[in-house]
């Protein structure tokens, strides 16, 4: 597989800088283009919610505001991606839609090699699930989950590869050949599940095939959470970008058990590449 092109989920300007700053970064590592898009939330979807329990002046009223601060916060948004684009010095369009953003999205990434998002915080947290779920359950494509504001800039020549056997492991590990066979070091993270469990050397004998070099192959601990031990020794490793399968678990697996996932999204202060 190849990157040529990434679309970059971009919403507000503070919150989003870091992500913008990764992808702009994959682009130039990847020499791919880097479409950034920021979508404006459409105060008429918000209208049954609250139109009947409101005049019809106040409704106008609120509709006028909304679209003011929708205006305001893309003018915030298309102003970063001119300064950090120009500095970057990557191929890359600015994008600007209207309406719900996790639709809009798995519409637009059908026709995208990687999405760009940044990873769920406490403020923002339902949106971004929405928006990342969507992405992944909807397009068919690998997601690239940058990390927080203030998070170190990825070098994404030490990489960690969660392996469970699963088919979303291997889509992760195969959308991410073109970041693989440019690193240093690749390190494969195996865990034994009741649910998935396959020995590496067949992996490593793929990635040698497809010129990945310095492979290094280390089991976690089965006792404990699998999430904190995985980041755990994602840590250990020094990588500086993480691929794994997302939602690997069955539900009841996930209800008992919690989802490694999530945990990762949580907890993750480097880049994740992510395939459902």
């Amino acid at each position: 597989m190849s990157i040529k092109n990434i679309l970059a989920v971009i919403g507000d300007a503070g919150g989003s800088r870091a992500t913008l700053q990764t992808a702009l970064q994959v682009g130039r590592i990847l020499n791919c283009h880097v479409d950034a898009l920021h979508v404006r939330p459409d105060p008429v979807a918000a209208l049954p919610l609250v139109g009947e329990a409101m005049s019809g002046a106040m409704v106008d009223e609120m509709m006028v505001v909304a679209e003011r601060e929708a205006a305001s916060r893309a003018k915030a948004a298309a102003a970063m991606f001119a300064e950090l684009s120009a500095a970057a010095g990557t191929q890359a369009t600015w994008l600007e839609d209207t309406g719900i953003e996790e639709q809009v999205v798995a519409v637009r990434a059908c026709r995208a090699d990687l999405i760009m998002l940044g990873r769920p915080t406490r403020e923002n947290e339902t949106a971004a699930l929405m928006t990342l779920n969507a992405a992944l359950m909807q397009s068919g494509r690998p997601v690239l989950v940058a990390p927080p504001q203030g998070s170190p800039a990825s070098s994404f020549k030490r990489i960690a590869v969660f392996w469970n056997g699963s088919i979303e492991a291997t889509r992760a590990t195969t959308a991410a050949l073109p970041f693989l066979k440019s690193a240093e070091q690749v390190t494969v993270l195996r865990v034994e599940e009741e649910e998935w469990f396959a020995p590496t050397d067949d992996l490593e004998a793929f990635l040698g095939h497809h010129g990945v070099r310095t492979v290094i192959s280390k089991a976690l601990p089965r006792q404990g959470r699998t999430g904190t031990a995985l980041l755990a020794a994602t840590t250990e490793s020094g990588a500086d970008m993480m691929v794994m399968g997302a939602y690997t678990r069955s539900k009841l697996r996930q209800l008992i058990l919690g989802s490694v996932t999530g945990h990762v999204m949580q907890h993750a202060t480097l880049p994740v590449l992510l395939c459902h």
